[in-house]
């Protein structure tokens, strides 16, 4: 059997990875020169950045232990801490309702209080669509805390209003403790205890890339294939089934590559226009731009993991210090920082020249409390056009028919984030690219490779990383 694969990210190349132990060498077709995709690492003058962040936890015991065992020693644990900068505060995060009522003025905590309650209570009733995103906030912590935190926050990072969100992620990507219960343990009302987020992770030395560079390296090795700088431009069809599939390289050159069985791991709306290259689709995604900043005189920022920004007026969604997840992402004696921005691809804030950028983001750091500017070595921009599937409250309407399309043919699947069109966790997107490469050697039916659980329990209260 034969195997080809549009995408060397987490679900393609766990997916030819799962192959090449069965002995099964896959094709993978990736268009850019490096493999990981959104979980890929850059390195530049001794210091590495991930596009965003990234690290490794999942309630996959196999999987776990599959990483660790292609990692070796390069996996460290890594302790995770995160806080919310906001409004001259900081917060806790994931939100803890008792923190946010100890670091906010007596009138704040008031409204907080009784807007929860009210929710809670059903007294009051969100006015927000049903099915979307601030509806959801509204009731799960009152409308007060989601006007200050939630909805400030989601509208910069995607870019739309929240009220024409779905709700679908909000629920498994959104860390949260629960409400009610953090609040009535802190009264003493109650001796439940909240439930635990994971507060340790897995991250290799050398970036989340590295785990994807060691696993490419390990399909090679095995067989394996993986093409870079090359993208499909057309599927070739009998009936419903796919023959082959053009390639076409940097340089202009085509290629024709044939395969028993198609995984496409590129973008939904692409793989569509694979089979019908006139189609229109109604699907979108979040750019992000990552603005890298390299610092010499001081060894750290913070002790957080990262920093999230949600005022508008602040161009940067979330502070990263790399160094934080390995202490290999900078040079002895310095530390550097990524800031997530997020835009439109092509618009003003895509474009801007990096000068320009890092001169409104260290001014944006300085009303934070981080004066940078004299340690500022160098920075540069890396980008992910589709970051993150833009999920409006009906998008279902405008996957279904674009799956359909998809579906009909009886050796082509999708999977992974872009590929279902599904706001998911990086372990979720490699477990998809398992199930794939199982169910086609006939090991595994006990679902799709496209489906995922949109019920799951979120992930944090799962993970194991031993």
């Amino acid at each position: 059997m034969k195997a080809v694969i549009f995408g060397a990210g987490p679900c393609g190349l766990t997916a030819a990875w799962e192959l090449a132990r069965q002995g099964i060498g896959a094709t993978v077709i990736e268009k850019e020169d490096a493999v990981g995709g959104l979980c890929k690492t850059i390195r530049k003058d001794g210091f590495q950045f991930d596009l965003g962040g990234h690290r490794f936890i999942s309630k996959d015991q196999e999987l776990v232990d599959d990483i660790k065992s292609l990692m070796g020693d390069r996996l460290l644990i890594r302790d995770r801490k995160s806080v919310i900068r906001f409004k001259d505060r900081q917060f806790d995060y994931p939100i803890n309702l008792p923190d946010v009522l100890s670091h906010s003025t007596l009138l704040m905590n008031l409204k907080f209080a009784t807007g929860y309650f009210s929710s809670w209570s059903r007294l009051y009733k969100s006015k927000a669509p049903h099915g979307s995103f601030e509806r959801w906030a509204d009731t799960k912590f009152g409308r007060p805390l989601n006007e200050y935190f939630f909805k400030p926050y989601t509208e910069k990072l995607w870019g739309i209003d929240a009220s024409r969100l779905s709700d679908q992620w909000a629920g498994e990507r959104i860390s949260l403790l629960d409400a009610k219960d953090a609040l009535l343990k802190s009264l003493g009302w109650t001796k439940t205890s909240p439930g635990a987020f994971a507060v340790k992770y897995l991250y290799p030395k050398g970036g989340i890339g590295e785990i994807f560079e060691v696993m490419a390296d390990e399909i090679r090795r095995m067989g394996g294939k993986i093409i870079t700088g090359a993208q499909p431009v057309k599927l070739r069809t009998s009936g419903l089934t796919v023959t082959g599939v053009e390639l076409e390289l940097k340089n202009g050159q085509r290629s024709v590559v044939r395969a028993d069985q198609y995984l496409s791991t590129i973008p939904l709306g692409e793989t569509a226009k694979l089979i019908e290259p006139t189609i229109a689709t109604q699907l979108t995604y979040r750019s992000l731009r990552f603005l890298n900043i390299t610092l010499s005189g001081i060894e750290n920022l913070s002790n957080n993991t990262w920093m999230y920004v949600p005022e508008a007026d602040m161009i940067m969604t979330r502070i990263q210090e790399p160094k934080r997840r390995s202490p290999f992402s900078a040079p002895p004696g310095q530390t550097s920082v990524m800031l997530e921005i997020p835009c439109q691809a092509g618009d003003a804030t895509w474009t801007m020249p990096d000068g320009s950028l890092l001169d409104l983001a260290l001014g944006h750091l300085l009303k934070l409390g981080f004066n940078l500017r004299p340690h500022v070595t160098g920075c540069f921009s890396t980008f992910a056009q589709s970051a993150y599937p833009r999920m409006e409250i009906r998008y279902k309407s405008s996957v279904q028919p674009l799956r359909e399309m998809v579906n009909r043919f009886d050796n082509l699947k999708t999977a992974g984030r872009q590929g279902l069109f599904k706001y998911i966790f990086m372990d979720t997107a490699m477990l998809t690219g398992r199930r794939w490469a199982r169910q086609i050697l006939g090991a595994d039916f006990s679902a799709s490779a496209d489906e995922t659980d949109d019920e799951q329990a979120l992930l944090e209260t799962q993970s194991v990383v031993a």
